[in-house]
């Protein structure tokens, strides 16, 4: 088999170029590399099976799930971010506009009545360091407000406050990973926890509550795709954007997540909290015999030769990958529809191509390989550069364009 097997087709129309990532229930909290829900719609208005409950496997801040219950689909969504899944279920939860609006007033005049002793400040590991002193004091104090009130929508200003958490912290914007702003920059850091919340929430409940409604039934689960795949799921689509590689050198969902997860611990609705980035695919697991897919171990021994360590992250990423494949097909209706998103990302420069070892991993698990869309990126939310080594001035641009890999399950 070759490395362009699978036959691509560019479609300018998939772009999206000028049209806004994040709009409506989407902007309330900002999520790494988010699928668009331009394309999102598109998806399920071509290839979503009539009446069918669809299923994206790897759900991330609900992206499908919204989109698809707009569209009048019942879906189901799995991640092991538990972040990730209390902003999946904020957008996708139906609202009375006027409880939604009586609680954030609520909430907004206990802010201006609240004690400074009135706090709770969780144990978060080297807090000086990520937050100024009166920044921890605020953020404790709205987080003790937020557990002192009894609120039908908690996970809509939980969600809220995560990102207050996270953009009120010394980290740097427009990054994933951890990395702490410097001189100038932190000098002038100031406290805005109260405002910069109460202004979200103002503008998070106006396209909430004016915005198109959810149609359909959304349920955003806590459960891993590669090894803990929940059983008797029935679904007829499946719509998704999974991981490129392993979440050390990739996007750090779980550094990303952690800021906003530090501080709502214990606030949401899942309690359990796991290392996302060490738990995800390309964890060290069993191995699996993937030796007939000539194009992966192609590129395995190429990127050997550079680096047998690496070539090694790779291999455990594309074992977990099949393992999560081969369950999500599994549990598919005859005749479903199944659409990934991905990009082929680069390692040691060597470019993986992830849309033709994916659709050969399901074309032998019984998908019928429809077709490869390739769409430019023109609004993905991750930065234009990253530094995937971690070596001091050593970066490479991020991946331009997206393939989408549609097939049916026969």
């Amino acid at each position: 088999m070759t490395l362009d097997s699978f036959k691509r087709e560019m479609r300018d129309d998939l772009s999206f170029r000028g049209k806004l990532l994040r709009t409506g229930r989407h902007r309330i909290h900002p999520y790494p590399a988010m699928l668009h829900p331009l394309l999102v719609d598109h998806l399920i208005s071509r290839y979503a099976v009539k009446d069918s409950t669809i299923l994206d496997p790897f759900c991330g801040s609900g992206v499908t799930l919204l989109q698809s219950s707009l569209n009048g689909h019942a879906s189901i969504g799995l991640d092991i971010n538990p972040l990730a899944l209390a902003i999946a279920r904020a957008k996708t939860a139906s609202y009375d506009a006027d409880l939604l609006k009586r609680e954030f007033r609520g909430i907004r005049d206990c802010i201006f009545d609240s004690h400074p002793d009135d706090s709770d400040v969780p144990a978060i590991r080297n807090i000086e360091y990520w937050y100024k002193p009166d920044v921890i004091r605020d953020l404790g104090r709205l987080r003790f407000i937020l557990q002192h009130n009894r609120l039908t929508y908690s996970d809509f200003f939980i969600v809220v406050f995560a990102l207050i958490a996270r953009t009120q912290s010394l980290t740097k914007s427009g990054e994933f990973k951890r990395y702490r702003i410097k001189g100038k920059k932190l000098l002038l850091a100031k406290n805005e926890v109260f405002s910069a919340f109460l202004s979200h929430c103002h503008k998070m409940v106006e396209a909430f509550t004016n915005g198109a409604q959810p149609l359909a039934n959304s349920r955003p689960l806590y459960a891993n795709s590669e090894d803990h795949f929940p059983q008797h799921l029935e679904y007829g689509t499946v719509i998704t954007s999974p991981p490129y590689g392993d979440s050390r050198t990739t996007v750090a969902y779980g550094q990303f997540s952690s800021f906003g997860s530090d501080w709502i611990k214990g606030l949401e609705q899942i309690s359990l909290y796991v290392n996302v980035d060490a738990a995800g695919l390309g964890k060290r697991s069993p191995l699996i015999d993937l030796s007939s897919f000539s194009v992966l171990s192609e590129i395995l021994a190429r990127i050997a030769e550079a680096s047998e360590k690496r070539a090694k992250d790779v291999r455990y990423f594309f074992n977990g990958y099949f393992k999560a494949l081969k369950r999500i097909v599994a549990q598919l209706a005859d005749n479903g529809t199944i659409c990934f998103v991905v990009g082929n990302r680069t390692v040691k420069d060597i470019s993986i191509p992830l849309d033709q070892i994916t659709a050969s991993f399901l074309q032998t698990l019984g998908v019928s390989i429809d077709s490869i869309l390739v769409r430019n990126i023109h609004n993905k939310v991750m930065p234009a550069v990253n530094s995937p080594t971690n070596e001091r001035g050593k970066t490479s641009r991020t991946m331009h364009s997206e393939y989408i890999v549609i097939g049916v399950k026969r």
